[in-house]
């Protein structure tokens, strides 16, 4: 089990990678972003992207609208 925060919410999940964290939330992928700290992870990278236990995570996630 790991703990993170993901936009300031405390987060706990079994996994060690973005993917495995996004699964976990049941986040669709599409027009998402991640950041890890102040470093954004390109969605190529989220399969391989070891989380650790208390990162700060930011997930964005592109809305229409007008």
């Amino acid at each position: 089990m790991m703990k993170v925060n993901v936009n300031n919410e405390e987060v706990v999940f079994d996994g060690t990678t973005v993917d495995d964290l996004i699964a976990s939330l049941s986040i669709s992928t599409a027009g998402c972003a991640v950041a890890v700290g102040t470093k954004i992870v390109p969605a190529a990278s989220w399969h391989s992207f070891v989380l650790s236990d208390g990162d700060k995570i930011t997930i964005i996630r592109a809305t229409q609208g007008g």
